[in-house]
């Protein structure tokens, strides 16, 4: 699961900037807490992916606000 060459390149990457070592670090103080909860990695990693796709495009956190709404109105998206 764990690939060195990539930790190795992420900890230069670090290095040189302060941002990516701070979003490491939360990255790394987080998925620790989901792993005490038991979210399982897939979880972890499809919410990861939903967080990034939405910083590539704010668009989405229009969406994302809406779906958050629904939710808190106890109301379900359902396809038919």
């Amino acid at each position: 699961m764990l690939n060195d060459k990539m930790m190795n390149e992420i900890l230069e990457k670090c290095k040189e900037d302060p941002r990516y070592l701070e979003v490491f670090e939360q990255l790394l103080k987080w998925s620790q807490s989901a792993a005490l909860v038991g979210m399982p990695v897939e979880e972890m990693a499809s919410v990861c992916m939903m967080g990034y796709a939405v910083g590539e495009d704010p668009s989405l956190q229009e969406m994302v606000k809406n779906m958050n709404k629904i939710s808190l109105l106890g109301l379900d998206i359902v396809d038919k």
